[in-house]
Protein backbone atom coordinates (compact mmCIF):
# COMPACT_ATOMS: atom_id res chain seq x y z
CA UNK A 1 0.00 0.00 0.00
CA UNK A 2 2.94 2.43 0.38
CA UNK A 3 5.12 2.05 -2.65
CA UNK A 4 1.36 2.58 -4.37
CA UNK A 5 0.75 5.55 -2.13
CA UNK A 6 4.24 6.94 -3.01
CA UNK A 7 3.94 5.97 -6.97
CA UNK A 8 0.56 7.82 -6.78
CA UNK A 9 2.67 10.91 -5.61
CA UNK A 10 5.06 11.40 -7.46
CA UNK A 11 2.46 11.04 -10.68
CA UNK A 12 0.06 13.93 -9.15
CA UNK A 13 3.15 16.14 -8.81
CA UNK A 14 4.48 15.61 -12.61
CA UNK A 15 0.86 16.49 -13.20
CA UNK A 16 0.79 19.34 -10.83
CA UNK A 17 3.62 20.66 -13.05
CA UNK A 18 2.90 23.73 -15.89
CA UNK A 19 1.04 22.39 -18.52
CA UNK A 20 2.76 21.73 -21.70
CA UNK A 21 1.82 24.39 -24.52
CA UNK A 22 0.92 22.88 -27.27
CA UNK A 23 2.09 25.10 -29.53
CA UNK A 24 5.45 25.17 -27.83
CA UNK A 25 5.77 21.14 -27.14
CA UNK A 26 6.89 18.74 -29.92
CA UNK A 27 5.05 15.59 -30.55
CA UNK A 28 6.79 12.15 -30.85
CA UNK A 29 6.89 8.60 -30.89
CA UNK A 30 8.54 6.38 -28.96
CA UNK A 31 8.91 2.39 -28.92
CA UNK A 32 10.74 0.34 -26.13
CA UNK A 33 11.96 -3.22 -25.22
CA UNK A 34 13.00 -4.33 -21.68
CA UNK A 35 14.31 -7.04 -19.86
CA UNK A 36 11.55 -7.80 -17.57
CA UNK A 37 12.68 -9.06 -13.79
CA UNK A 38 9.49 -10.00 -11.49
CA UNK A 39 10.13 -9.99 -7.93
CA UNK A 40 8.52 -13.22 -6.17
CA UNK A 41 4.53 -12.70 -5.08
CA UNK A 42 4.87 -11.70 -1.25
CA UNK A 43 0.93 -12.21 -1.08
CA UNK A 44 1.01 -15.57 -1.73
CA UNK A 45 3.79 -17.96 -2.41
CA UNK A 46 4.58 -17.66 -5.84
CA UNK A 47 8.20 -17.02 -8.11
CA UNK A 48 8.40 -15.51 -11.59
CA UNK A 49 10.66 -16.28 -14.47
CA UNK A 50 12.61 -13.01 -16.32
CA UNK A 51 10.33 -11.95 -19.43
CA UNK A 52 9.95 -9.16 -21.79
CA UNK A 53 8.61 -5.79 -22.23
CA UNK A 54 7.49 -4.11 -25.32
CA UNK A 55 6.14 -0.52 -25.17
CA UNK A 56 4.75 2.09 -27.54
CA UNK A 57 4.08 5.82 -26.51
CA UNK A 58 2.52 9.11 -28.28
CA UNK A 59 3.85 12.31 -26.24
CA UNK A 60 4.94 16.02 -26.39
CA UNK A 61 7.99 17.23 -25.30
CA UNK A 62 8.39 20.73 -24.15
CA UNK A 63 12.39 20.14 -23.48
CA UNK A 64 11.99 19.92 -19.94
CA UNK A 65 9.06 18.31 -19.57
CA UNK A 66 7.07 15.60 -21.49
CA UNK A 67 3.40 14.06 -21.11
CA UNK A 68 2.76 10.27 -23.24
CA UNK A 69 0.03 8.16 -23.26
CA UNK A 70 1.91 4.22 -23.38
CA UNK A 71 0.90 1.20 -24.34
CA UNK A 72 2.59 -1.96 -23.11
CA UNK A 73 2.92 -6.22 -23.17
CA UNK A 74 4.82 -8.09 -20.59
CA UNK A 75 5.15 -11.89 -20.37
CA UNK A 76 6.68 -13.62 -17.86
CA UNK A 77 6.77 -17.35 -16.88
CA UNK A 78 5.74 -18.54 -13.56
CA UNK A 79 8.69 -20.55 -12.20
CA UNK A 80 8.50 -24.65 -11.83
CA UNK A 81 5.40 -24.73 -14.61
CA UNK A 82 4.10 -24.63 -17.78
CA UNK A 83 1.93 -21.24 -16.98
CA UNK A 84 2.30 -18.01 -18.07
CA UNK A 85 1.17 -14.56 -16.41
CA UNK A 86 0.94 -11.56 -19.61
CA UNK A 87 -0.09 -8.08 -19.04
CA UNK A 88 -1.15 -5.18 -21.43
CA UNK A 89 -0.81 -1.77 -19.72
CA UNK A 90 -2.54 1.18 -20.10
CA UNK A 91 -0.36 3.96 -18.78
CA UNK A 92 -0.19 8.04 -18.92
CA UNK A 93 3.50 8.97 -18.23
CA UNK A 94 5.05 11.93 -17.22
CA UNK A 95 8.75 12.87 -17.25
CA UNK A 96 11.46 15.90 -16.38
CA UNK A 97 14.75 16.02 -18.89
CA UNK A 98 17.58 17.46 -15.93
CA UNK A 99 20.21 17.78 -18.36
CA UNK A 100 20.88 20.73 -20.19
CA UNK A 101 19.31 22.05 -22.86
CA UNK A 102 22.07 22.00 -25.87
CA UNK A 103 23.57 18.52 -24.37
CA UNK A 104 23.52 15.56 -26.75
CA UNK A 105 22.94 13.62 -23.47
CA UNK A 106 19.77 13.92 -21.11
CA UNK A 107 19.29 12.35 -17.93
CA UNK A 108 15.21 12.43 -16.92
CA UNK A 109 13.04 10.41 -13.78
CA UNK A 110 9.87 9.32 -14.87
CA UNK A 111 6.81 8.36 -13.23
CA UNK A 112 3.13 7.11 -14.59
CA UNK A 113 -0.26 5.38 -13.96
CA UNK A 114 -2.79 3.74 -15.86
CA UNK A 115 -4.59 -0.04 -15.82
CA UNK A 116 -3.12 -3.44 -16.37
CA UNK A 117 -5.37 -6.38 -18.01
CA UNK A 118 -2.91 -9.00 -16.17
CA UNK A 119 -3.75 -12.61 -17.86
CA UNK A 120 -2.62 -16.13 -16.29
CA UNK A 121 -2.43 -18.79 -18.61
CA UNK A 122 -3.12 -22.61 -17.16
CA UNK A 123 -1.49 -25.63 -18.32
CA UNK A 124 -4.73 -26.61 -19.77
CA UNK A 125 -4.57 -23.75 -21.86
CA UNK A 126 -7.46 -21.90 -19.96
CA UNK A 127 -6.70 -18.25 -19.25
CA UNK A 128 -7.67 -16.25 -15.92
CA UNK A 129 -7.91 -12.31 -15.82
CA UNK A 130 -8.22 -9.14 -14.14
CA UNK A 131 -7.90 -5.58 -14.42
CA UNK A 132 -5.99 -3.66 -12.19
CA UNK A 133 -4.51 -0.07 -10.99
CA UNK A 134 -0.72 -0.05 -12.53
CA UNK A 135 2.14 2.90 -11.51
CA UNK A 136 5.63 3.18 -12.61
CA UNK A 137 8.69 5.22 -11.23
CA UNK A 138 12.00 5.19 -13.05
CA UNK A 139 15.31 7.29 -14.34
CA UNK A 140 16.96 7.17 -17.30
CA UNK A 141 19.33 9.02 -19.98
CA UNK A 142 18.34 10.30 -23.47
CA UNK A 143 21.12 10.59 -26.25
CA UNK A 144 20.43 12.78 -29.24
CA UNK A 145 21.80 10.67 -32.24
CA UNK A 146 19.79 12.86 -34.99
CA UNK A 147 17.37 15.86 -34.71
CA UNK A 148 14.54 14.90 -33.07
CA UNK A 149 15.87 11.53 -32.72
CA UNK A 150 16.59 10.18 -29.37
CA UNK A 151 17.86 6.60 -27.89
CA UNK A 152 16.65 6.00 -24.72
CA UNK A 153 18.07 3.90 -21.85
CA UNK A 154 16.19 3.53 -18.49
CA UNK A 155 15.04 1.62 -15.35
CA UNK A 156 11.61 1.45 -14.59
CA UNK A 157 9.78 -0.37 -11.34
CA UNK A 158 6.51 -1.44 -12.50
CA UNK A 159 3.63 -2.30 -9.36
CA UNK A 160 0.15 -3.44 -9.81
CA UNK A 161 -2.67 -4.01 -7.12
CA UNK A 162 -2.93 -7.56 -6.14
CA UNK A 163 -4.47 -9.44 -9.52
CA UNK A 164 -7.22 -12.51 -8.66
CA UNK A 165 -5.92 -14.96 -10.41
CA UNK A 166 -5.25 -19.02 -10.14
CA UNK A 167 -7.60 -20.70 -7.86
CA UNK A 168 -9.23 -16.94 -6.70
CA UNK A 169 -6.26 -16.06 -4.81
CA UNK A 170 -4.26 -12.77 -4.89
CA UNK A 171 -1.21 -12.00 -5.98
CA UNK A 172 1.17 -9.30 -6.15
CA UNK A 173 3.11 -8.26 -8.70
CA UNK A 174 6.00 -5.78 -9.59
CA UNK A 175 8.59 -6.04 -11.57
CA UNK A 176 12.26 -4.26 -12.13
CA UNK A 177 12.43 -3.26 -16.04
CA UNK A 178 15.80 -2.54 -18.39
CA UNK A 179 15.13 -0.42 -21.38
CA UNK A 180 15.61 0.30 -24.64
CA UNK A 181 13.77 2.45 -26.65
CA UNK A 182 14.11 4.96 -29.69
CA UNK A 183 12.45 8.59 -29.48
CA UNK A 184 11.22 10.40 -32.66
CA UNK A 185 9.90 13.54 -32.98
CA UNK A 186 7.76 15.43 -35.73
Amino acid sequence: MKTTIAGVSVWLALLSCPVLSASAATPYVSGSAALSMPRDSERTPRSYDTGYLLTGAVGLDSGLYRLEAALGYQKNGINNSQRTVSMTTYMGNGAIDLGLPLASLKPYITAGAGLADVEEEHDNGSIVGDTVFAWQIGAGAGFEVASLVTVDLQYRYFATTDPELADQKKYTIDTHNVMLGLRVGF
